[in-house]
C-alpha cells in the first residue's frame, strides 16, 4: 500500500527532474539559437518549409508530435528541444517508440502493457541507445530507468554517461556481419540471446542423440562422447596469450566450434576495423541467463575449476536463484594428476550434465577441453575464466554503471592489482598496438575487393558477402559470386566516405579562394610604388600601352583575358613567326628563347625578376586565375595539346606552380605537364602556402627566368 508520505516524495522527484530538464532545454536553446536560426532559413529556403513533426508514443501509449528540421543531415534533431521544454520528452526516459497509424487498432494491447514495462515518457537520451553502442542488450533498461529516476543525482550522473558514451562510440560500423576477422580468428558475431538458444538447442539435440544411439546406457566411463561442441569467449589479453602461445592459438583455430568477443577491449578493436559486435558476450553476463534457460528446458550444468570449495558455492547460490536448476556435479580445477584427471572424466559422464562450465582461466580452459574433447560425454564445453569467483562473492563485481562506460578492468585492476596490473596496464596498450598493425598490414598489402572477401569469410556461414561458391562443371574451378546480404551496412559505409570527400573538397576549394583574394589584395597595396615605377619605365623606354593583355585558355579550356606588363616591343608578335625557327624549348609547343630581341631592356629587367606577371593580380581578384596553378597558356598552344597534355586545363591558371619553383623555363614542356598534374592530384591549402613560400627565394635568384 502506497502512503501519503511515498507519494509526496514522488511528486517531489518529479517536479525536481522536470526542473532540471527545463533549465537544461532552455541553456541549450539559446547556446544554440545561432545554428537553429541559420538551419530554419536554409530549410526554408531549400525544402520550403522548416520543421516537420514525426510521430512518437507517448507514456500511454498515446500520440506525441516530434518536432524536426525537414529533411535530413546533422542538427535535424535540434527542435527536440521544444518537446523537451513542453514536457513531451524527459532528458532521460524510455526509448522512442515510432507512432504507426495502421498498426493501432481496437482491443490491440499497448507496448508497455505487453512488455510490462514501467510507465515513463520517452528521453531525449535512454538507456536503450547506451546499451546498444556498448553490446549490453540484454540487461534490463526498464528497471534501470526506475533506478535513474529515483532521485536527481542518479539522473545527471546516467545523463552523463549515456552521453559520455556516444562521444567515444560514434563509430560508423557494419554490425550486420556474422563473423568479425582479428589476429587471424574469426569472432562468431551473436547476441546473447542467439548465443543462449545455440546453446540450448545444441544440447537438446545432444540428448535426443544420445536416447537414439545408447538408449540403455549410462555413460559412467569415457568414449561415450558423441560430439561435444566447444565454445569459448576471447578479450585482449586472450588474444595477446594466443600471439604467444601456439598451441592455445591454434586450439582457438581448428578445436572451438564458435569464438565470442569479450571485454572492452574487443570492441574498440572491431570497431577500428569497421565492425560493430552485436553484443558483449562474456561468460560472467552469460551465466545466470544459461543457468534460467536450462532450467526452463530440464537440462543441467556442471561446474569444473575454481578452488575447493568455490565451484560448490557458487552452485549454492544460483540453485538458491533458480530453485528449477539441475546442478550435475561441481569440481575445483587442481587436478594435479592423471589419474585424478580421469577421475574428474568419469565424474561428468556419470552426471549426464549437458553443458560443462570449465572456470581454470586461458589458455589452460581451452586446451583441457581440447585434449579431452573426444572422452567427455557433454553436448557443450565452455571456458569461463574467473566466472565462479562471482558468483560465489569472493570477488564482488563491478557496478552496472562502471560497466555501462566499459571501465571493468579498472574495477578489477583496484581489487587485484598485484595480479592485474600486467594484464592491463601493459596489455591493453600492446593490444591495441597490435591491432593498429594488422590494420595497417590489411590497407598495405590486401586489396579492397579481396580484403571484403577474406574478412568475412567464415565455414560456418552461408550468408557472408562472398559465402556462396558454384562449382563449374568442366573444371576444378570455384567461380564466387557476391552475396548482397550485407551490401547496405558497406554501402552505407562508402555513401558517408564520399559526402566527407566532398565537403572537404568544397572546403578546400572556399579556403583556397580565400587565400587568393587575401593575398591577391595585400600584394597589390603593398607594391602599388613598384607597379607605378614599373609602369613609367616601360612607357619611358618605348611607345605603347603599359599593360599587355592577351587571350589564354582557363579552367576547362575557357578563354580568358590575362595582364601583363608588355616587356617586349609592341610589334613582338608579328616578328614571332620570323624567329620560330630558333626557339629553344623542347617540344614546339611553347617559345622561348634565351636572347629574345623583341624584349626591351627593361623588359629583361622585369621578367628576370618576374614583376612583368604582377598584373595577373588583378586576374587573381576576378576569379581567372589563382595564385597557385599550372601556368595559362595560349590558344594556340592548347591547339596542340595532345589528350595527355589538356590534363592541366582541369583547374584555374596560376601565377605560380610545382615547375616555377623547379627550373622555370629550363624544364622541357613535357616535364611541367607532369609537374602541373601532380599538383593538381595533391592540392591543398598547405600545398599552395608551401608553393608560395618557395616561389620567393625563386624570384629572388631568378632560376631559370628569361
Amino acid at each position: 500500500m502506497i502512503t501519503n508520505t511515498q507519494v509526496e516524495t514522488a511528486n517531489i522527484r518529479d517536479h525536481m527532474l522536470r526542473t532540471v530538464d527545463i533549465i537544461l532545454a532552455l541553456l541549450l536553446i539559446i547556446s544554440a539559437a545561432p545554428v537553429l536560426v541559420f538551419k530554419s532559413l536554409y530549410r526554408k529556403y531549400h525544402h520550403g518549409s522548416a520543421i516537420e513533426r514525426v510521430y512518437i508514443h507517448d507514456a500511454k501509449d498515446g500520440k506525441i508530435g516530434l518536432y524536426q528540421f525537414t529533411g535530413e543531415g546533422r542538427c535535424c534533431q535540434w527542435p527536440y528541444l521544444i518537446n523537451l521544454l513542453k514536457g513531451d520528452l524527459s532528458l532521460l526516459g524510455s526509448d522512442k517508440r515510432y507512432y504507426l497509424e495502421p498498426e493501432q487498432g481496437a482491443g490491440q494491447p499497448s507496448y508497455h502493457h505487453l512488455n510490462n514495462q514501467r510507465i515513463s515518457k520517452p528521453g531525449l537520451l535512454s538507456f536503450e541507445q547506451m546499451h546498444h553502442r556498448l553490446g549490453i542488450n540484454f540487461e534490463d533498461k526498464a528497471a534501470h530507468l526506475h533506478d535513474a529516476q529515483s532521485n536527481l543525482l542518479s539522473y545527471l550522473m546516467a545523463a552523463s554517461r549515456i552521453v559520455l558514451t556516444s562521444i567515444f562510440s560514434a563509430h560508423k560500423a557494419n554490425s550486420s556481419a556474422q563473423s568479425i576477422p582479428l589476429f587471424n580468428l574469426q569472432l562468431c558475431n551473436l547476441t546473447m540471446k542467439e548465443m543462449l538458444a545455440e546453446i540450448i538447442i545444441q544440447c537438446q539435440h545432444y540428448q535426443a542423440l544420445k536416447l537414439t544411439r545408447h538408449p540403455d546406457t549410462t555413460h559412467s566411463g569415457t568414449g561415450h562422447s558423441l560430439g561435444m561442441l566447444q565454445y569459448a569467449f576471447v578479450n585482449a589479453a586472450c588474444l595477446n596469450l594466443s600471439v604467444k602461445d601456439p598451441l592455445y592459438r591454434r586450439c582457438l583455430q581448428s578445436s572451438c566450434h564458435k569464438i565470442f568477443a569479450d571485454g572492452s577491449g574487443i570492441r574498440i578493436a572491431c570497431l577500428w576495423k569497421g565492425y560493430s559486435p552485436k553484443d558483449n558476450l562474456n561468460g560472467t553476463d552469460m551465466f545466470p541467463r544459461l543457468c534460467e534457460q536450462l532450467s526452463k528446458n530440464n537440462l543441467s550444468v556442471f561446474l569444473l575449476g575454481g578452488a575447493p570449495g568455490i565451484a560448490a558455492k557458487t552452485a549454492e547460490n544460483m540453485s538458491r536463484q533458480y530453485p528449477n536448476l539441475a546442478i550435475a556435479g561441481t569440481h575445483h580445477g587442481y587436478l594435479d594428476s592423471l589419474t585424478n584427471e580421469q577421475s574428474v572424466i568419469e565424474q561428468i559422464n556419470a552426471s549426464g550434465a549437458s553443458v560443462l562450465l570449465v572456470a581454470m582461466g586461458a589458455p589452460r580452459q581451452e586446451v583441457w577441453l581440447e585434449k579431452h574433447q573426444a572422452h567427455l560425454d557433454v553436448a557443450v564445453g565452455i571456458g569461463v575464466g574467473g566466472l565462479f569467483d562471482f558468483y560465489s562473492e569472493k570477488i564482488i563485481r563491478a557496478p552496472l554503471w562502471v560497466r555501462q562506460i566499459g571501465m571493468e578492468w579498472v574495477c578489477r585492476l583496484a581489487e587485484e592489482p598485484k595480479r592485474m596490473w600486467q594484464r592491463y596496464i601493459l596489455g591493453n596498450p600492446l593490444f591495441l598496438y597490435r591491432v593498429l598493425q594488422e590494420i595497417r598490414q590489411q590497407k598495405q598489402h590486401r586489396h579492397p575487393i579481396i580484403s571484403a572477401a577474406q574478412t568475412t569469410k567464415d565455414p560456418l556461414l552461408t550468408d557472408s558477402i562472398y559465402a556462396n561458391k558454384l562449382e563449374d562443371s568442366g573444371t576444378n574451378k570455384h567461380i564466387q559470386h557476391p552475396n548482397l546480404t550485407n551490401q547496405h551496412s558497406l554501402n552505407a559505409q562508402a555513401k558517408q566516405r564520399c559526402k566527407r570527400n566532398r565537403a572537404l573538397a568544397r572546403f578546400n576549394i572556399h579556403l583556397k579562394r580565400g587565400l587568393d583574394l587575401f593575398c591577391a589584395a595585400l600584394l597589390l597595396v603593398l607594391l602599388l610604388p613598384l607597379l607605378l615605377c614599373v609602369s613609367l619605365l616601360i612607357r619611358l623606354e618605348s611607345k605603347g600601352p603599359v599593360l599587355f593583355s592577351q587571350q589564354r585558355a582557363g579552367k576547362h579550356n575557357i578563354p580568358f583575358t590575362m595582364w601583363k606588363f608588355r616587356s617586349m616591343y609592341p610589334d613582338a608578335e608579328l616578328r614571332r613567326r620570323a624567329l620560330q625557327s630558333a626557339n629553344e624549348m623542347q617540344g614546339g609547343i611553347l617559345f622561348k628563347m634565351k636572347q629574345d630581341p623583341r624584349i626591351t631592356r627593361i623588359g629583361k629587367v622585369i621578367r628576370k625578376l618576374s614583376i612583368d606577371e604582377l598584373p595577373q593580380l588583378c586576374n587573381v581578384i576576378c576569379g581567372d586565375m589563382s595564385l597557385v596553378g599550372p601556368r595559362p597558356a595560349l590558344l594556340a598552344e592548347v591547339e596542340q595539346y595532345s589528350l595527355h597534355d589538356r590534363r592541366r586545363l582541369a583547374v584555374k591558371p596560376g601565377i605560380t606552380c610545382i615547375w616555377q619553383v623547379s627550373g622555370r623555363s629550363d624544364i622541357p614542356f613535357d616535364r611541367q605537364v607532369e609537374l602541373d598534374v601532380d599538383y593538381i592530384y595533391q592540392q591543398s591549402f598547405f600545398t599552395d602556402v608551401s608553393l608560395l613560400i618557395k616561389t620567393i627565394p625563386a624570384v629572388i635568384f631568378a632560376r631559370g627566368a628569361y
